[in-house]
């Protein structure tokens, strides 16, 4: 398993672990919150992740605190953004991530 923010896994069990939408689980081998099988939100070696849609993705790109997902070198995920400081500021985000996931995979 990848190292992680301890303190990050904390915060988003306080923010989505009641969550009638998401269910825990992991991804690449890291905690995290899916939505019908599918990762919305979750943990990685930089912060947290979240699924928010490419559109979306490029607006939070602008704001403070948001930064693009790069797993590896040269490999941006577009639909992702990435926290690094302070997700327990950021539930609206989640939110939209499990929003996001729900519709994307109810096609």
């Amino acid at each position: 398993m990848g190292k992680y923010n301890p303190e990050h896994e904390a915060i988003l069990k306080t923010l989505l672990g009641q969550s009638e939408n998401a269910q825990e689980g992991k991804m690449f081998g890291y905690p995290g919150y899916l939505v019908n099988g599918k990762l919305a939100v979750g943990l990685h070696e930089q912060g947290v992740i979240a699924k928010v849609g490419r559109e979306r993705a490029a607006e939070l790109l602008n704001r403070e605190g948001f930064s693009a997902f790069e797993p590896q070198p040269g490999r941006v995920w577009k639909d992702w953004i990435l926290l690094t400081d302070g997700p327990e500021n950021y539930t609206e985000v989640f939110d939209e991530a499990l929003t996001f996931v729900t519709k994307e995979t109810s096609k």
